[in-house]
């Protein structure tokens, strides 16, 4: 078995043998090739080999014996690099890099140059984010801006507006529209728009702050929010009212911060408001009688006290007042709801004085107002009763004594409840001394001038006794 391959092996050293011999001529170059072909300065060699560079395009081009350059037949083949650019030297490619190259001593940039930096590139920021223009946020007349315009859209869209004719009242809180339309029983309606943008009433917080409805917040911080609960409580205010049978326009829909309701007019004519008008003195006397009867209501029916009651928020249609800007009334139990009333008390007072009207005092009418006292049996009886004791009075003999009433009036305290008192200990003795009328809570709390709790007004109680005996 020896010596049974051993042939084999022989041949397998002869062929590799012959293999070598046949790869050595093939790649063995004439030097002569060379002497016909360019060369640059020869460079110093490096004596590290990790360092050594190697241009890939050198590999891919094999020399023949003529000395011409032939592309390779081997794979990854590619063709000889036509461009200009290829054949000049590479220090004149690289050379306009140069200037990205600093060698020196790293010096930051000072605070200046980075503060206009950022401003720069801030502002290219803003520019870039900014899908729309400045006039598509516009503000028209205080209360078009660009959402209340589509809620206009969305009206005329669902066909329950045909066209806004005009502006008919621009006030401190919102503007107020006469509009077309087939959808409701009303022809000319009235749309309401609460003004967004630009809030000249700063001062809602003080009708809002503590009040029941509004208990879960109502976003004093985004104008927006707030305007729409604005709108919102003017609708549920005059639904209130409707239901106590008080002249106030119809409210029909409300969307966002746009309030649709009744137009107060004939002929698409707006109601003059009563500022606008100058009655007769007989006229002014039902006028004033209509609207004490209007404010008892407002306040022991609505539970409701209007807080800007004024002859600039009273129109007169069909010989009648009707109520209107009930957005900021406020609830009977608001924390600034007497003050409020006495504040409406005072204007009613003085424009109707103005019209030669015999009026009660400021105090008196607030104390028919609030009187727990006074029912809807007595009501008429009292305010008879009233208008007989101020109809003998001459206005010019109290008005010194009036004023002094009044500014103090004005000025005191009222206190809603008994826990409310402070000095009631002193109080008690002046009652008991017979000075309990000059007590300003008494009314209020359904108590006499001797602290006693009472079921009938005083002055129906006087004309009992009179007529008892």
């Amino acid at each position: 078995m020896e010596g049974q391959f051993s042939d084999a092996e022989e041949d397998v050293v002869l062929s590799v043998d012959n293999l070598a011999v046949k790869l050595k001529e093939v790649t063995t170059i004439d030097s002569d090739i060379f002497k016909n072909l360019p060369c640059e300065d020869a460079e110093p060699q490096d004596s590290g080999s990790d360092d050594t560079y190697s241009d890939p395009e050198d590999d891919l081009y094999l020399f023949e014996d003529r000395g011409i350059i032939k592309q390779s037949s081997g794979m990854n083949s590619q063709t000889a690099p036509t461009r200009h650019s290829s054949f000049q030297p590479n220090q004149s490619m690289l050379s306009k890099y140069t200037s990205r190259i600093h060698v020196g001593a790293f010096q930051g940039t000072s605070n200046e140059v980075k503060k206009v930096l950022d401003k720069s590139d801030r502002r290219q920021d803003a520019e870039r984010t900014k899908m729309k223009d400045k006039k598509d946020r516009a503000t028209v007349d205080k209360v078009l801006d660009d959402r209340t315009r589509m809620v206009l859209f969305k009206l005329f869209r669902q066909e329950k507006l045909l066209k806004i004719a005009g502006n008919i009242k621009e006030g401190k809180e919102a503007n107020v529209y006469l509009a077309l339309s087939n959808a409701y029983k009303h022809e000319a309606l009235a749309v309401k728009i609460f003004k967004t943008s630009i809030l000249d009433f700063k001062d809602r917080h003080k009708y809002i702050a503590n009040e029941f409805r509004f208990r879960h917040g109502y976003a004093r911080r985004n104008p927006r929010k707030m305007v729409r609960l604005w709108a919102e409580k003017e609708k549920r205010n005059l639904e209130r009212m409707m239901k106590a049978n008080l002249p106030v326009p119809t409210p029909l829909e409300i969307r966002e911060n746009v309030l649709v309701m009744e137009f107060i007019g004939d002929n698409y004519e707006a109601a003059p408001r009563l500022a606008q008008v100058t009655p007769s003195q007989s006229k002014a006397r039902e006028f004033y009688y209509d609207l004490v009867n209007h404010m008892w209501d407002l306040y022991n029916l609505c539970r409701l006290v209007h807080a800007d009651l004024s002859e600039f928020n009273l129109l007169v249609h069909r010989e009648k007042l009707v109520i209107i800007d009930v957005s900021q009334s406020v609830e009977h139990d608001h924390p600034n709801a007497l003050e409020f009333l006495r504040r409406d008390c005072r204007e009613v007072t003085k424009f109707f004085r103005k019209h030669g009207v015999a009026v009660m005092t400021v105090q008196e009418l607030f104390n028919f107002i609030t009187d727990p006292t006074i029912k809807e049996g007595n009501k008429q009886a009292y305010l008879q009763e009233m208008l007989l004791k101020i109809a003998d009075r001459n206005l010019d003999d109290l008005a010194d004594e009036e004023k002094v009433q009044e500014e103090v009036f004005q000025n005191v305290f009222i206190p809603k409840r008994l826990d409310e008192v402070v000095h009631y200990e002193r109080d008690i003795r002046r009652a008991k001394a017979g000075d309990g009328d000059q007590l300003i809570y008494k009314t209020i709390t359904g108590l006499s001038a001797t602290l006693e709790v009472k079921n009938v007004p005083d002055i129906l109680k006087k004309d009992s006794e009179d007529s008892s005996e």
